[in-house]
């Protein structure tokens, strides 16, 4: 997205006028060239317009009065559909192989806190960008504040305050509730070995040995080279990996349509503004989606 933000300030700064179409045609055959989806590029152009709107111009798609646009679009949607070019296909982080990445990172604090992040990450639900922030000194990153436990000795219920969430549009945040699994992918055990054992310093959880936020590239990089260990082909697999694996365990566990869409904290259920779930009921369902079969 850093094309598109830059592209739409440098033009905000240094033009007074809307947005042409003809630019705009432009902008998207520059993003086909760089062997973007046609998708991809809608949901950049979706992005333009958001901005362009924000710096003070008007909706350009409001008087619907884009048909070159319309046009671009559909000449590259065909184009990349004769071409056979594929949305990629992220596979599913299963149970399975999330006992595989925490027996390659059990041997020290580094891989204590990798692997507090991917087994919270997966019986979370999180989106990966959650959890970790993308650049320092980043207002989505979870402090210590964030994270709570209902018993000081023994655990058995973490709860996570999220601040800011992909959804979120008013900041109200979000409490997710996970629980032990009482195997050995528990998401507890694995949070309270990295707490343990993490460096003595306030701020942001997540945090290495030398007292630096844990960002979301280098997790990104280091759960790549995990999965080559464990004879998983990288290319398959994403951050959002995670995601799709807790929401198809829970599937294969046989939880309600209801109680994954309220896990996973999607909205796209209206009879979900109805439902009131217990933390508690919650955090009941991390063992029932973490067998490993």
């Amino acid at each position: 997205m850093k094309r598109f933000y830059s592209f739409c300030s440098a033009y905000a700064v240094f033009n007074p006028f809307p947005m042409s179409e003809k630019l705009l045609c432009s902008f998207a055959a520059y993003l086909a060239e760089q062997n973007m989806s046609h998708q991809t590029i809608k949901t950049y152009l979706s992005a333009v317009r958001d901005a362009h709107i924000s710096f003070g111009f008007p909706d350009f798609r409001s008087a619907d009065n884009l048909p070159r646009l319309e046009r671009i679009q559909a000449g590259i949607r065909r184009v990349q559909a004769q071409k056979g070019l594929k949305k990629r296909v992220r596979l599913p982080i299963t149970p399975q192989i999330l006992d595989g990445l925490r027996r390659h990172w059990a041997a020290n604090q580094e891989g204590r806190l990798l692997w507090a992040v991917a087994s919270l990450c997966f019986f979370g639900f999180f989106r990966l960008g959650e959890l970790l922030a993308t650049v320092p000194d980043s207002p989505s990153s979870l402090v210590w504040d964030d994270i709570s436990f209902d018993h000081a000795h023994y655990p058995a219920i973490v709860k996570i305050h999220l601040r800011f969430a992909k959804c979120d549009q008013f900041g109200k945040g979000a409490d997710v509730y996970i629980g032990r699994s009482g195997n050995s992918i528990c998401p507890i055990a694995a949070c309270l070995e990295f707490v343990t054992s993490r460096v003595r310093e306030p701020g942001y959880f997540f945090l290495d040995s030398k007292k630096n936020p844990l960002l979301k590239p280098r997790f990104a990089t280091e759960l790549r080279k995990a999965l080559d260990a464990i004879g998983q082909c990288q290319h398959d697999y994403a951050g959002h990996s995670f995601r799709i694996g807790a929401a198809t365990a829970a599937a294969a566990a046989g939880l309600e349509d209801s109680t994954i869409q309220l896990l996973g904290r999607w909205s796209s259920a209206a009879f979900l503004t109805y439902i009131r779930t217990p933390g508690r009921q919650l955090a009941a369902a991390t063992a029932s989606i973490s067998k490993l079969g």
